[in-house]
């Protein structure tokens, strides 16, 4: 894996992801980090990062606490940097909608199929995101 996550707020990563569960977060400064912040979780003061993905249908992050770090939207609304195409039930369709930077460089829309395994669907979107920016799918 190109870098780690890390997540601040209630939810855990799956088996097989690299990364840190923070239940709070003051400061990252991590150029290979991809950042979760769950709902309801305080927003950390992001420096440096891969990306920060927030829910796009429900959160509103204080400018300030992620200058001139990308900002990943996830939700089911089409406006979001990440949403759902279609869902089954148990497997997603996620679709990056827009091009965004990676570790090694751009990352262009594309959609991809995902199981859900019990988790929710801002964390299938966010974890897609993380593994976007950090180079293990889309490359």
């Amino acid at each position: 894996m190109g870098g780690y996550i890390i997540v601040a707020g209630g939810e855990t990563l799956p088996e097989g992801f690299q990364g840190v569960q923070a239940s709070r977060a003051e400061l990252i400064d991590c150029a290979k980090c991809a950042v979760i912040v769950c709902d309801g979780a305080e927003v950390p003061r992001v420096v440096r990062a891969a990306g920060v993905m927030i829910n796009g249908d429900s959160a509103a992050v204080p400018s300030e606490r992620v200058s001139g770090v990308q900002l990943i939207t996830c939700g089911r609304g089409v406006k979001n940097t990440v949403s759902v195409t279609s869902d089954d039930g148990e497997t997603l369709t996620l679709a990056l909608n827009r091009a965004v930077e990676t570790l090694s460089g751009v990352c262009e829309p594309m959609e991809l199929p995902v199981r859900r395994r019990g988790r929710s669907d801002f964390m299938c979107m966010a974890e897609f995101a993380a593994a976007i920016l950090l180079d293990e799918i889309g490359q």
